[in-house]
């Protein structure tokens, strides 16, 4: 795939910024070209929140690199992130969207994440950046700096390239997804899909919903549920308030442990496998009280657990059968088909369908995912399309046409 572009690439910079005045100097740039590239570098391992080292933009005529460490109000930046007049574009930008959204407290606007252009365009999802550099740039990228003390002054020479790479080609990797979107008249879908990607990064957390991120097994009860939700909730509190990667204080495996068997005692606790010896004193009697509060309050207020996945043969093969058509239907119209949905998805539809349940859970069934595949794979699933595919070119079609309806069957009587 090729794109019509100049070859010019935007100027790489010399030095980083890190006066406010080289910095206002830069938001006036990007906010009087309508579009900017956008990446940041930080350390999220050693802190609760992750700690912003470098922001890396690029316009068309050239990069910059703004020490985020030297610039004590990044609000300017993070005003032109949330502005809906000027474009944005990133790759893999969650967590660079999360950070300006946690720093500046503006969501994000008009964000276009190449990443999951590329899906949308049938390249694959996810897709690594140094590879739609390679596509569209005939650049072969460093990949050695992904994992890097962004923190440490002054930046290393390879550190300083890798940085500017990051972003130096992504308008052009945009140009060319932009212009295959077009052709294909995808770019509504692309800005939809983006703007479930934006606005899940400016998402507030809460405390109380950490646990749904615990892994469970099937057998904990409402109760077990209940008293897992007030363990990641307070540990979330208690990391937030030291500046720690929560994590670190209590594993999952340790909260997972005391829910499912809660006990009653602090030997008993002590008991629970990797909790750490030389915390039971401080965390011990929080846990029980907490564990005494959930007990309390009532089964009125615990969290219900889900219903078990239906593992019959019928719905596994049924399951199988829909994420088979799902992957036609994505590779017949050039989607990657993990762009659009997942196989734990279409196990989830099998089980509503056969069951007869509401779909509404189904995102495969709303927007833009409905108007490319999930409207006919229901259609399909229900019998009245029927899907004709072809080979052309090394590439599949496929057309659908609709069935005609069965007639019932009259009474010879």
């Amino acid at each position: 795939m090729e794109g019509s572009l100049p070859d010019q690439l935007p100027l790489v910079p010399q030095h980083l910024i890190d006066t406010p005045a080289e910095f206002h100097k830069v938001c006036d740039h990007l906010a009087a070209g309508g579009v900017f590239g956008f990446d940041t570098e930080f350390i999220g391992e050693f802190t609760y929140q992750p700690v912003l080292c470098l922001v890396q933009v690029a316009t068309r005529e050239r990069v910059e690199l703004i020490d985020s460490m030297a610039i004590e109000d990044m609000a300017p930046l993070w005003k032109l992130v949330a502005d809906p007049k000027i474009l944005k574009v990133c790759h893999a930008g969650e967590q660079d969207l999360a950070i300006a959204f946690g720093q500046g407290g503006l969501a994000p606007a008009n964000v276009l994440d190449t990443q999951m252009l590329a899906g949308l365009i049938g390249m694959g999802y996810p897709l690594a950046y140094w590879k739609l550099a390679e596509e569209f740039a005939g650049i072969l990228l460093a990949k050695a700096h992904t994992y890097s003390a962004w923190n440490r002054r002054p930046l290393t020479g390879s550190q300083f390239e890798y940085a500017v790479d990051d972003v130096r080609y992504l308008l052009r990797i945009y140009d060319c997804l932009d212009a295959e979107l077009g052709r294909l008249n995808r770019r509504t879908w692309a800005t939809a899909a983006c703007e479930e990607l934006t606005a899940a990064a400016a998402v507030a957390p809460d405390a109380q919903k950490v646990y749904l991120k615990i892994k469970t097994a099937k057998s904990y009860t409402a109760e077990n549920l209940a008293i897992l939700r007030a363990l990641a909730a307070w540990r979330e509190q208690v990391a937030f308030e030291h500046n720690l990667p929560a994590r670190s204080l209590l594993p999952d495996e340790v909260l997972r442990d005391i829910a499912k068997s809660p006990p009653a005692r602090l030997a008993s606790l002590a008991k629970i496998k990797n909790f750490p010896p030389g915390e039971l004193a401080s965390y011990g009697p929080t846990i029980l009280e907490l564990i005494g509060q959930v007990r309390s309050s009532g089964p009125n207020t615990w969290p219900v657990p889900p219903e078990p996945s239906n593992d019959s043969p019928r719905c596994k093969l049924y399951a199988d059968m829909l994420w088979s058509i799902t992957q036609v239907l994505c590779l017949g119209q050039s989607l990657s088909t993990a762009a659009v949905t997942s196989q734990a998805e279409l196990v989830q539809l099998a089980q509503a369908l056969l069951e007869r349940k509401n779909l509404s859970h189904i995102d495969l069934l709303r927007g833009w995912r409905l108007e490319s595949v999930g409207r006919r794979l229901l259609e399909f699933a229900a019998g009245t399309t029927n899907l004709i595919l072809s080979c052309r070119q090394q590439r599949l079609e496929i057309d659908a046409n609709p069935l005609p309806a069965i007639e019932p069957a009259r009474s010879s009587m």
